[in-house]
């Protein structure tokens, strides 16, 4: 059992077992010391009563503690042949005797440091002085506890050691994450705020016609509008991270929340050429509806819907559909696009903030450039209304990403 690195009390009540085999008559336990508090703790009692377990556990260790109190504070084995008249025993008669037992003989366990980590006791129901033949049987035995208490020690450290270990490197990729984020969200002001400046600059330098003032202005707005978008993703993101997004659950119509995206991005649809479709099942039970927050599902619809006109073919088709999940539940939406796929490598970090994958020159646009915050954000939003996002699928003829949103309950005459 030690060495399959069973449990100890498992361990303990083997070893105790087996000599309550070889001892007819006998009745033993093991108690732990806890060195910082001097208690002993139950470790191992196959045989004894429950409620006399429970009465001595946590006992304090003490010069007149029983005969396991006294040998872990003296370190030495201490024989009380009858607890009734044994000095010792006096806070404890009344306990042994309800639990039937006259005698008891405990022996220190001795520890890898040569000091008690326990006490290994053997009673017995009349008063009883142990034989040369059992001292050496509970000196061997003891010495198989000692092995156990020490094997499961180790083990507890090294697995301390290892939670520790992988606590520090949790905490350290946590760290790089969050500077690369900063790097990263740095680097994507960086373009816009420039484009402020120099704007600025152009309006306070020279004399611009209207016509010329007015584009100024507009590239000064949309720059602006840029950096704003930015830092509410990563606002967003914090209050994510943080479980504290203000998120509304209400009945929404997703055939409205499709509309709106699409009119947003109908602008940069038209850029790529790239036609937005959608089919919303007519026959879907139960209607469009489904339960969350209008403005962030608004939101989870543009990133991804965006992000495929951005990553699809140039003249191609994003498509938005809606059915039924098949659970009774919930609300399946897929977003399908006919670009070149998802990298395999970015795959698993699909949803992390500013992932990169390696150059692909048959992409839409340069895959140097990470995915940014959207998919990250969009995932976050979604789980925050209690739904569900991920890859459905993935290659050379397109993506297909899967949200699933609760069904909004059906009202009334419906």
């Amino acid at each position: 059992m030690i060495a399959r690195a069973a449990p100890l009390d498992e361990v303990l009540t083997g070893i105790l077992a087996s000599l309550e085999q070889l001892m007819p008559g006998a009745r033993c336990s093991v108690l732990l010391l806890d060195r910082e508090r001097g208690t002993l703790h139950h470790g191992a009692a196959p045989s004894l009563p429950e409620t006399y377990v429970g009465a001595i556990d946590g006992m304090a260790i003490g010069p007149a503690a029983g005969s396991c109190g006294t040998a872990a504070a003296l370190d030495v084995a201490v024989v009380a042949t009858d607890v009734r008249s044994d000095p010792r025993w006096a806070g404890y008669r009344e306990i042994a005797a309800a639990a039937g037992l006259r005698s008891c003989w405990s022996t220190p366990i001795e520890g890898r440091d040569g000091r008690p980590v326990g006490t290994f006791a053997v009673y017995h129901a009349r008063p009883h002085r142990p034989n040369p033949r059992e001292q050496l049987l509970v000196d061997r035995f003891t010495h198989l506890a000692s092995v156990a208490i020490d094997h499961a020690r180790l083990v507890q450290e090294r697995r301390a050691r290892l939670e520790a270990e992988t606590a520090r490197r949790t905490a350290e990729e946590l760290s790089h994450a969050r500077l690369e984020l900063l790097a990263a969200v740095g680097h994507e002001a960086r373009t816009p705020i420039q484009a402020i400046v120099g704007f600025a600059e152009l309006l306070g330098t020279m004399d611009l016609d209207e016509d010329r003032r007015r584009e100024a202005l507009q590239h000064i707005g949309a720059a602006a509008g840029h950096v704003m978008d930015l830092l509410s993703d990563v606002l967003d993101l914090s209050r994510i991270e943080a479980n504290v997004l203000p998120v509304a659950a209400e009945p929404v119509d997703l055939g409205e929340v499709v509309d709106e995206a699409f009119g947003l991005l109908s602008a940069q649809a038209g850029r790529r050429e790239c036609r937005l479709v959608h089919d919303l099942g007519d026959d879907l039970a139960g209607g469009h509806r489904v339960l969350g927050d209008r403005r962030r599902l608004r939101q989870v619809l543009i990133n991804l819907v965006a992000n495929s006109v951005r990553h699809g073919r140039a003249g191609g088709r994003v498509e938005v559909a809606c059915r039924d999940a098949g659970d009774g539940a919930s609300v399946l939406v897929t977003i399908d696009d006919d670009g070149p796929g998802i990298p395999l490598e970015l795959l698993p970090r699909i949803f992390t903030p500013y992932a990169r994958a390696a150059p692909d020159d048959d992409a839409a646009e340069p895959s140097t450039e990470s995915i940014g915050l959207g998919l990250a954000l969009a995932y976050g939003l979604v789980r925050a209304m209690d739904g569900e996002l991920s890859v459905g699928s993935s290659g050379p003829g397109g993506t297909s990403m899967h949200l699933r949103l609760p069904r909004a309950p059906r009202s009334e005459g419906a």
